[in-house]
């Protein structure tokens, strides 16, 4: 064993050294008048000396193995202990040059090279020397006691623990995923160790070795308190998995019914988010890829950069950015092949330090640029991207968290590791609501569209297109069930001459007059439209030949007393009109024709005027007045 620059000059016993024999006492003096009382004081003395050797054996042990360090580790006692962390408790020291075997450790621990943790879960950042950690367990019962080690991070490349008992191991254990061989990590929780603590004081050292940043949590739980963690662990990722699966399936489905890339591009994200999850939390290591080890070294730090990469191109699809703001959709296309091509170069290189850095940078520079986006596209009115902001701000709360959690910054704690999945599902859901929100306007804006397709934009009527589409149901049912049907044509006299004299202002006034007339005049279940150019349409289901004409002349009485006026004159309007009821008509076009020859034999008949044929074949013009 290497001995140079240590001291292993350390007493293994203390060895009790006799005093002075006490002198003898004669019994005839001891009962003497006056000595009786210092007889039994002495007795008192020598069964409490006798009594509290023990004791005191046992507290000077406990004080040669956690005190003789400058950083004065209390240890833990086993009866009573928490399932917190124990850095606090324990002493670390980091390993310089060559390795140490555990025996050098001890010996450098009782030397005081050993300081204390300084936190309840020492961490030590990238490319950090191995360290050693040094906890003393105190068992004050008088049995065995098992308990659960959970130590390290799930990325730890090598974890040696010694079990130490009179300053000798006598137990070891190999794990971490540089070696297939090697016990792997449950989970989040680590790495598990179980142990039978006796009596007395038992040491437990540690030594952690890894190039990603190194943290070392460190906890024992008695067995219910393990099974109780591990529960809640599956538990956790269960729900944590089930929604996030939801959501992808979800945007698949619309994906595919709507053929929107934002619907894909957020699947894809969530889907490198769940990947991710597994990578850090060691289960893809316990599950997918136990037997390689370079995979596992590699895989987590590639879907960082894959993750961030997989979140900006959400965020260049969903705010339209090659639209909206081209410069900054470049700029996130750039970041993208910079985080990609370094990552690979790091990779190819071998050199897990410089991919950790890398992995790190590119994902809290993507979470700040989550939000600077979502702040551009709120800036410029985009509605939805304040759903997206505040998404962006939850996710790039948790996933900054984590990083410094782990790396440097924030301490290590349980809920500062997890809250990069806290910050995804209140991302997830937010980000929900932003995609229902733009498909709900999109839908709104598609509505619109229809709307305003079937409607003439002027007069607010129904355009010809329209008009047929609802027509041809009315005419199907009056025709099935012999039930009259009739049809109303107008057409606005001389509106050219309107036009020409008054400005077209005046003609569209006019034509939205004469529709505001045809709506207050049909009742329900009327249809009316536009024809096109100056011509109206009406069609009136449940009516004959005489009801219709009696209609129309009281459009023609309204059209007529309604001039029409702006800063150029007042415009008289007259119109005629051509009404037909439905007799051996085979279709709806053919009733049209008969109504516009109708309409046309108004205006040969001097116009102002209604012209109808009745249910017999027969003709006739109506005057208005």
């Amino acid at each position: 064993m290497r001995q140079q620059g240590i001291d292993a000059r350390i007493p293994e016993t203390i060895h009790e050294r006799p005093g002075p024999r006490a002198p003898e006492i004669p019994v005839r003096s001891m009962l003497k008048p006056g000595r009786i009382a210092i007889f039994v004081l002495f007795c008192l003395r020598r069964a409490c000396v006798a009594a509290m050797r023990p004791a005191l054996a046992s507290g000077l042990l406990w004080f040669a193995l956690v005190s003789v360090s400058p950083a004065h580790a209390q240890g833990v006692v086993l009866d009573g202990l928490s399932s917190g962390m124990l850095g606090r408790a324990g002493t670390v020291m980091l390993e310089h040059g060559s390795a140490f075997s555990a025996e050098e450790a001890l010996t450098l621990q009782r030397q005081g090279a050993f300081k204390g943790a300084g936190a309840a879960v020492p961490k030590f950042g990238i490319g950090s020397p191995p360290v050693w950690f040094h906890l003393a367990v105190d068992n004050r019962g008088d049995r065995a006691v098992s308990r659960r080690l959970l130590a390290g991070a799930s990325w730890i490349e090598r974890l040696d623990v010694f079990i130490v008992r009179g300053g000798v191991p006598v137990s070891q254990w190999v794990a971490g995923d540089g070696d297939a061989s090697r016990r792997h990590p449950l989970g989040s929780l680590g790495y598990a160790f179980d142990h039978d603590f006796e009596p007395g004081i038992t040491e437990i050292l540690l030594r952690a070795e890894t190039a990603d940043p190194l943290v070392l949590p460190v906890r024992l739980l008695s067995p219910d308190a393990a099974t109780a963690a591990m529960r809640l662990q599956d538990y956790g990722y269960g729900m944590l998995y089930g929604f996030l699966l939801a959501l992808i399936a979800y945007n698949a489905m619309l994906y595919a019914g709507l053929r929107d890339s934002s619907h894909l591009n957020y699947a894809l994200y969530l889907a490198t988010f769940i990947l991710l999850n597994i990578s850090y939390s060691g289960r893809g290591y316990e599950w997918l890829w136990p037997e390689s080890v370079i995979f596992q070294q590699y895989v987590t730090l590639v879907l960082m950069v894959l993750f961030g990469c997989a979140g900006l191109r959400f965020a260049s699809s969903f705010l339209e950015l090659g639209r909206l703001h081209p410069q900054a959709e470049r700029g996130v296309r750039v970041l993208m092949r910079i985080g990609l091509g370094a990552i690979a170069l790091t990779v190819v290189m071998q050199s897990q330090a410089a991919a950790a850095v890398v992995a790190f940078v590119f994902v809290l520079a993507f979470s700040v640029l989550m939000v600077g986006l979502g702040v551009l596209s709120l800036r410029h009115g985009r509605r939805p991207a304040s759903y997206f902001l505040a998404g962006a701000v939850v996710a790039m709360a948790g996933a900054a968290v984590t990083a410094t959690c782990v790396w440097a910054g924030l301490p290590y704690s349980e809920a500062f590791f997890h809250a990069a999945e806290l910050g995804m599902v209140l991302e997830g859901s937010l980000l929900a609501l932003a995609l229902a929100y733009r498909m709900r306007l999109v839908q709104a804006a598609r509505t619109e569209a229809e709307h305003l397709s079937r409607i003439d934009p002027l007069t607010g009527l129904l355009n010809r297109r329209a008009f047929l589409g609802l027509a041809d149901g009315v005419w199907s049912t009056a025709v099935r069930k012999g039930r009259p049907l009739s049809i109303i044509l107008i057409d606005l006299d001389h509106f050219k001459a309107i036009n020409d004299t008054y400005g077209h202002e005046t003609g569209d006034l006019a034509l939205s007059a004469v529709a505001g007339a045809l709506n207050r005049n049909c009742r329900r279940g009327d249809i009316s439209a536009r024809w096109g150019g100056e011509e109206f349409i009406l069609l009136l289901p449940e009516t004959s030949a005489e009801q219709a004409r009696a209609m129309a002349v009281r459009l023609l009485s309204d059209i007529r007393a309604m001039p029409v006026a702006d800063h150029a004159g007042a415009a008289c309007l007259s119109a005629s009109l051509g009404v037909v009821e439905r007799r051996q008509h085979e279709v709806l076009e053919a009733l049209i024709r008969e109504a516009d020859g109708c309409m046309y034999e108004a205006k040969r008949a001097g116009r102002g005027c209604v012209c109808g044929v009745s249910p017999a074949g027969g003709g006739a013009a109506l005057a208005a007045d």
